[in-house]
């Protein structure tokens, strides 16, 4: 084995894997409120509104403190950022099954989005200091993978705690214990275990330490060579990047969905138990998983990144269309239609970020794909209070689903405009700071 495949397989082991338990933990505390809310919601005398309120707080938070999060984790370097974000994280989750009240819950979620803030870009950053250029992609996908994972261990994990009472704890209070403490033990383990630079790596012999540190050094890092406000002035005024910021609103808006609100969903229209809740939500993510690695498989494959996008965005909206229009004549059909519309809206996630890069291209592309992610991950500020409000007025979850068919539409929409807008490079304007480019 050539020493390149060496020094890539041993960071795949001993870097990508920690990260990938990072993502893994940083998302079931994000999410596990969701199933707490089963038992939580009538202990602290929470109203539906309320609780989205809640969740508000904690994407307005995550969205606030994003970027100086982000930049004091890079001073202080993998190791002590990762120990000290994961540490905060953990404790505050945990801190939540302590709350005495509504007053105490919206502060709780507001320090979790502060704790939080910060984590994804600081991932991704080190990801590029530490991986050559041509494994960054699949180092960056096995750390996505993350996401659904957890979500597919927690369901089942987070509905057999709720049944757990100990030491006078209810069950809803057990489970922000026992999952808030071990991303407190991995930030401790990353201290120890993740390096802040390639000379740091000592899983690598001598030989293999200095290729990367070459292999690194060759990469040029132009962002630094830019003027930050004009890149960000350019990317403001660009109209692609609101548009595909839409879309990722709505793709997010889904997500935020199925994280936070879909065991109170199962619960209503099944009565099911708590374990039964936990099962049947790992549903939805297993075919959001599978939607994501058909959609991003086939992509590769006829190297076309518009049309399997706009294929998964139209399923999601026949799914959600479907699931909306069978709630009351059959539980198990609407279910089967919500699981179709995931699989769809996983085939978007995974495409889409593809597309962006190839419509997006010049000196202000970073500073554009930090402005879709603000618009997109805004969705969380503004939906959750509006999908309280609207089950404590209709008293189900009907409008919330008739609501996902209707942005998806518009989602669609965004996209043929997309399509239709986009023109090959003109080598006139090469000094543009972004470049529109052809999607395939």
């Amino acid at each position: 084995m050539d020493i390149q495949k060496r020094v890539e397989r041993k960071l795949m082991l001993h870097v990508a894997s920690i990260v990938f338990l990072l993502y893994f933990f940083f998302a079931i505390d994000r999410v596990n409120i969701g199933f707490a809310a089963l038992q939580m919601n009538d202990a602290l005398g929470l109203s539906a509104e309320v609780f989205g309120w809640g969740s508000g707080l904690f994407t307005l938070a995550y969205l606030l403190f994003q970027a100086p999060n982000a930049e004091l984790l890079r001073r202080l370097g993998a190791s002590r950022g990762f120990a000290i974000i994961a540490c905060a994280w953990g404790l505050v989750s945990t801190s939540t099954a302590f709350v005495p009240d509504q007053f105490w819950f919206l502060v709780n979620r507001f320090a979790l989005g502060m704790a939080e803030a910060g984590f994804h870009a600081f991932m991704i950053y080190y990801i590029s200091r530490i991986f050559p250029k041509r494994v960054r992609g699949y180092a960056v996908g096995v750390s996505f993978v993350a996401v659904p994972c957890s979500m597919i261990v927690a369901s089942p994990l987070s509905g057999a705690l709720l049944d757990v009472d100990w030491a006078s704890l209810h069950g809803w209070q057990s489970l922000f214990i026992l999952e808030g403490g071990p991303s407190v033990l991995m930030g401790l383990l990353c201290l120890k275990l993740i390096p802040d630079t390639p000379a740091d790596a000592k899983f690598l012999n001598d030989e293999e330490r200095a290729w990367l540190i070459g292999e690194l050094s060759q990469v040029a890092d132009q962002s630094e060579h830019t003027g930050a406000l004009r890149n960000i002035r350019e990317a403001a005024f660009n109209p692609m990047v609101w548009a595909l910021g839409f879309v990722l609103f709505t793709m997010v808006l889904a997500i935020n969905v199925m994280t936070i609100w879909m065991p109170l969903m199962i619960r209503q229209v099944s009565g099911a138990g708590n374990l039964a809740v936990g099962a049947l939500n790992s549903l939805p993510w297993i075919t959001f998983s599978i939607g994501c690695l058909i959609a991003g498989r086939s992509s590769d494959k006829v190297k076309d990144r518009a049309t399997p996008l706009r294929i998964s965005v139209a399923i999601a909206t026949f799914g959600f269309f479907c699931s909306a229009a069978l709630q009351e004549s059959s539980t198990a059909f609407a279910f089967a239609a919500f699981l179709l519309a995931c699989l769809g809206a996983g085939g978007a996630q995974g495409v889409f970020w593809a597309l962006a890069m190839q419509l997006l291209e010049g000196r202000a592309a970073a500073a554009a794909f930090a402005m879709i992610t603000v618009v997109g991950s805004g969705s969380g500020v503004f939906a959750h209070p509006l999908i309280g409000s609207l089950h404590d007025s209709t008293g189900s979850f009907g409008g919330l689903v008739w609501t996902l068919a209707a942005f998806y539409i518009a989602a669609l929409a965004t996209l043929h405009w997309i399509s239709r807008a986009r023109t090959p490079n003109n080598p006139d304007d090469a000094s543009n700071g972004l470049q529109p480019d052809a999607a395939k």
